[in-house]
């Protein structure tokens, strides 16, 4: 039907068969089969012949034009909307704790960056509680993180094993992170079971900070062995301090396309 509304606008605004099918890029048999077409169809002439192979348009063609216009607008409206909705992206929004952004994040990306064609993505850095949270509230489609937590709305996957060690001077000043984070989940358990009980320590919010200082020389911490710069000498804190990175997605509310998303980073983290 569109090719012969399309036909009918161009004979219309031109006023000739031939000047049309050059328009439309079809030949002139072509034009008048199509406007013979339309006539059967609508059961009456819609162009009145004249000399010169000019034509001029009858009471029902000018009434068919006004709806073959109407219908053209309609139809180009609604190939701009899909358009638009082809180039819109979803949202993809992942949190990683301090370590696992140094450890794990640049494999995410690596996989995520395929589907930009897709997808916003957005990476932010928090501690594993305050993912858990996010992600929980479906304020985010996948978390990453270095402690075994999880709630009703999250489901966790065990992705691969980090061992953790003792970085710095042995008699520096300790640097923690805050609670809430994974790293001191097992900072606190290494104090209790290795009975030690700082005198001085400093609270830093953010891990590679803590990993520059350490490797400036000044103080020490538990830090993932990944993490350690070359040169910084290491200890061992014991066997039970080889933890897990863990990814959380919600269990509800992503649609097909982030599940998929979600599903294919996970697999390249847990290698």
């Amino acid at each position: 039907m569109f090719p012969l509304l399309e036909t009918l606008v161009a004979v219309y605004e031109i006023g000739q068969f031939t000047m049309a099918a050059d328009e439309l890029k079809v030949s002139q048999s072509t034009v008048s089969s199509r406007i013979a077409q339309l006539e059967r169809m609508v059961g009456a002439p819609l162009f009145e012949r004249n000399a010169k192979s000019d034509v001029t348009p009858t009471e029902a063609g000018r009434l068919l034009y006004q709806v073959a216009i109407g219908i053209d607008g309609t139809w180009r409206d609604a190939q701009e909307r899909i358009a638009r909705m082809r180039e819109s992206r979803e949202p993809f929004s992942m949190l990683f704790s301090h370590t696992t952004a140094t450890v794990l994040l640049p494999e995410a990306l690596r996989r995520a960056s395929g589907e930009l064609h897709h997808f916003d993505l957005a990476v932010h850095m928090l501690n594993s509680d305050a993912i858990l949270e996010q992600v929980g509230m479906k304020a985010a489609h996948l978390g990453v993180v270095e402690k075994p937590i999880v709630n009703d709305s999250v489901d966790r996957v065990t992705l691969r094993e980090d061992r953790l060690v003792l970085a710095g001077d042995p008699d520096g000043v300790w640097m923690m992170r805050e609670h809430g984070s994974g790293v001191r989940y097992y900072t606190d358990l290494y104090f209790k079971t290795a009975g030690v009980s700082p005198a001085d320590a400093i609270e830093v919010g953010n891990n590679a900070a803590i990993v520059a200082a350490i490797a400036a020389g000044f103080g020490q911490s538990l830090v993932s062995a990944d993490t350690v710069p070359a040169g910084v000498p290491t200890r061992d804190p014991g066997e039970e301090f080889v933890r897990r990175f863990y990814a959380l997605t919600p269990r509800s509310g992503l649609t097909h396309d982030q599940r998929a998303l979600a599903d294919a980073i996970i697999g390249v983290l847990r290698g």
